[in-house]
């Protein structure tokens, strides 16, 4: 369950912190047997209905700020590294009941999951700001809205479906995150050859001037040694 919530806070922490809480309070104990004891690991701090309307606020905000270009990227400077603390605190609290070593074990699965796949929706969201248009923006967060709804259903509804899920998850956040840095890299070297080359001319034109400008001085000098004006160097007006 660590995994898969983990992995939804990765994308979406506000609601994934939301739909745990509300399934923790509409689960009743006369579900079956792997749904009600995967509500039983919420923790109550979760359900609190203070904490539910303060995500509720939040998700809304965030699934919006998401959709708008450059906005959404400027708010991913700091939500990439927010998410996986939602997704840390989300697995220490799935884990407390059992244990302190679990509740550890959780929270790093959480945390580690939310991780990869945040690292990877951000480098999805630099790469479509690339195309200013609106459509690319709304296409890939209402997708992003969507896995974030299946894996926290997953995480209630069927553990060790969300645990696949989220490791698929896991391993497209950090293919993601890998093609973003090599592109990056491959971009930014591009662009400082570039500026080398250009450094290099201008260089190259400097010194050719400061050559031509030798040569000038040394024709001059010649000129002078000979008997002869530098500013009128044909004998036949000199003698005239």
């Amino acid at each position: 369950m660590a995994i898969g919530s983990g992995s939804a806070a990765g994308l979406r922490p506000y609601f994934t912190v939301l739909a745990l809480g509300i399934a923790g309070l509409a689960i009743p104990d006369t579900a079956p047997e792997m749904i009600a004891s995967a509500a039983r690991q919420i923790p109550e701090i979760i359900s609190n209905p203070w904490v539910l309307a303060i995500c509720a606020v939040l998700a809304i905000g965030e699934a919006g700020l998401d959709k708008i270009p450059f906005l959404n990227l400027s708010m991913e400077t700091v939500s990439v590294w927010l998410r996986p603390v939602f997704g840390a605190l989300v697995g220490i609290g799935l884990g407390a009941n059992s244990g302190a070593e679990v509740a550890v074990v959780t929270g790093l699965l959480g945390a580690g999951s939310a991780l990869s796949v945040s690292l990877g929706k951000s480098s999805l969201t630099a790469a479509t700001n690339v195309v200013p248009e609106p459509v690319t923006h709304w296409v890939r967060s209402l997708i992003e809205d969507f896995g974030a709804l299946v894996l926290v259903l997953a995480a209630v509804l069927l553990p060790v479906l969300a645990a696949l899920l989220g490791l698929a998850a896991v391993a497209i956040g950090f293919l993601l995150y890998r093609m973003f840095r090599k592109a990056y890299r491959s971009l930014k070297s591009k662009f400082g050859n570039e500026k080398d080359k250009q450094a290099a001319a201008r260089a190259a034109r400097e010194a050719q001037s400061d050559t031509g400008g030798n040569a000038s001085a040394w024709q001059s000098l010649k000129l002078i040694a000979s008997g002869t004006d530098p500013e009128n160097p044909d004998p036949a007006a000199t003698r005239g």
